[in-house]
C-alpha cells in the first residue's frame, strides 16, 4: 500500500513538472518579444509572442503586446483578431476590451461598438477611472449626453482631480444646456478638492446664466490656482454684456 501511494504521488508529481514546462518556456518566449519589440523587430517580436500563446493559452499579455504592435503597424484588423481570440479564451479580460475598445474609438471612429466593448471591460475592472471616462467620451461622441453625464461622475468618484473626465463632463451639460445642474455637480467635485477645470466650468455655467458676480467669484478663485486660465474666464466675464 505504502509503495502504492508512492508510485501515485510520483505520478503527480511528474505530471506537475511536465505542465509547468510550457508555462515556463512561453514566458521565456514573451521575454523574447519585449526584447525584439524593444528593438523595432515588430514581426519577430509578434512570432515570438504567438509561440508564447502555443504554450500557454491564457498568457493575457502576449495577447495584448500582440494586438497594441499591430494597432501600432496599421493593422487594426490583426489587432481586432487577436483581441477578440484572448476574450473567448480568457474570459473576463479587461484588458482586450479595453485595448478593443480604444481601436474602436481612435482608429474604426466606431464609438458604438467602442461603448460595447468598454462596458465588458467594466464587468471585471469596475474601479478603472480611465475606463468611466472612455465611455464618457465616446457616450458624447454619441450625442448620448446624459449617459456621458453618468460615467464622467464615474471617473471622478474614483479620481476627483481626473481633468479629462471633467472635460467630457463640461461638454455633456453644456450640450444639454444643464448650467444649473452642472454648478451643483461641480460644487460637489469642489467640496471634495479644489482644482482648476471645474472652476472654470462653474463660472462658464454662471455666464451662460447671466450671473455675473458669480462668475466673478469662480475668478477670483481659479486665479489663485491657474492665472492664465483665470485670465481666459475674466476675457468672457468683460465681454458680458
Amino acid at each position: 500500500m505504502f509503495k502504492y501511494f508512492c508510485t501515485l504521488s510520483i505520478s503527480f508529481l511528474t505530471a506537475a513538472v511536465v505542465m509547468a514546462q510550457p508555462v515556463k518556456q512561453a514566458a521565456v518566449f514573451y521575454k523574447t518579444g519585449l526584447k525584439l519589440e524593444q528593438k523595432g523587430m515588430y514581426y519577430e517580436a509578434i512570432a515570438a509572442y504567438k509561440k508564447a500563446v502555443s504554450l500557454n493559452k491564457k498568457y493575457d499579455s502576449a495577447y495584448l503586446r500582440m494586438g497594441a504592435i499591430y494597432t501600432k503597424i496599421n493593422k487594426a484588423d490583426s489587432a481586432v483578431i487577436i483581441l477578440k481570440n484572448a476574450v473567448k479564451i480568457i474570459p473576463g479580460f479587461s484588458g482586450a476590451y479595453f485595448a478593443l475598445g480604444g481601436i474602436y474609438r481612435d482608429i474604426k471612429n466606431d464609438p458604438g461598438e467602442a461603448i460595447n466593448n468598454y462596458l465588458n471591460a467594466l464587468k471585471t475592472d469596475s474601479t478603472n477611472k480611465v475606463i468611466f471616462y472612455s465611455l464618457a467620451w465616446c457616450s458624447n461622441a454619441k450625442k448620448y449626453y446624459r449617459e456621458a453625464v453618468k460615467y464622467a461622475i464615474k471617473a471622478l468618484e474614483i479620481d476627483n482631480d481626473y481633468k479629462a473626465a471633467y472635460n467630457e463632463l463640461g461638454h455633456a451639460y453644456h450640450q444639454l444646456n444643464a448650467n444649473e445642474e452642472c454648478i451643483a455637480q461641480l460644487k460637489k467635485n469642489l467640496a471634495v478638492s479644489v482644482n482648476d477645470l471645474p472652476l472654470l466650468y462653474t463660472g462658464y455655467c454662471y455666464l451662460e446664466l447671466k450671473q455675473k458676480d458669480e462668475a466673478l467669484k469662480m475668478y477670483e478663485e481659479l486665479k489663485k490656482i491657474n492665472p492664465r486660465m483665470a485670465e481666459g474666464l475674466k476675457r468672457k466675464i468683460d465681454a458680458m454684456q
